[in-house]
């Protein structure tokens, strides 16, 4: 909503059309996203609730692995399909190459989108609702500061809008790693989301993509 606000301040109506679809798009993601998290939220609850504490590394590890491969993957497939995605969108001619160059950048950035929305399901597992809501403080703030600072201060157009996302939620990711190593085992913890990727809990890994795929779609069949 900060981008499209923004734009409309100093930029044409093709920047804010091209910024109003590219918004549906990510949101649309992201909302897939924060799906998949909700199910990494619900193991580490019952790791928690039920006493297995030693379990609750292993989930989180596990997830984060899950996700960074997912990420990494999507983008490279998202900015493949750039162009069929927007012509699929019914973008008007006079917005299309704007509209390109502002999902180019979200898709780059969906590594740290993924990250942004994983660590606050992470959190909110764990009991913690109040971090991710200082983590969303963070990426607000910072996202509305740098669209002014490259929409209206470099002129930068859609491409500022973007990277005033992207930077925004790459903050907050920062902010939250920070935290978490502050926190009693939070070096182990990147130690397990090491050793997972590099294939030694491969088999741990694809049992916790199976229960977070699952509960993936029991979620959104209750949604419905």
């Amino acid at each position: 909503m900060a981008d499209l606000f923004i734009i409309g301040q100093f930029n044409t109506v093709e920047s804010t059309t091209a910024v109003s679809i590219g918004s549906q798009v990510m949101h649309m993601l992201t909302v897939m996203i924060v799906g998949l998290a909700m199910g990494a939220t619900i193991m580490i609850g019952l790791a928690i609730g039920g006493g297995k504490h030693k379990q609750v590394s292993h989930v989180i590890g596990n997830t984060i692995t899950l996700f960074a491969t997912i990420s990494i993957i999507s983008t490279i497939v998202l900015l493949i399909l750039t162009k069929p995605i927007v012509a699929l969108m019914s973008t008007p001619v006079e917005a299309v190459l704007e509209t390109e160059y502002y999902l180019m950048i979200c898709f780059i950035g969906i590594p740290f989108i993924t990250a942004y929305n994983i660590i606050s399901s992470v959190f909110r597992g764990m009991g913690d609702s109040k971090s991710p809501m200082y983590f969303i403080a963070i990426a607000c703030v910072s996202n509305i500061i740098l669209d002014y600072i490259f929409i209206g201060g470099m002129g930068l157009g859609v491409i500022g809008a973007a990277l005033g996302t992207v930077l925004s939620q790459t903050i907050s990711v920062v902010i939250s790693l920070f935290v978490i190593v502050r926190q009693k085992n939070g070096i182990k913890l990147l130690l397990y989301v090491w050793l997972c990727l590099c294939g030694l809990r491969r088999k741990i890994l694809v049992e916790k993509i199976k229960t977070l795929i699952r509960i993936f779609f029991i979620i959104g069949s209750n949604g419905r």
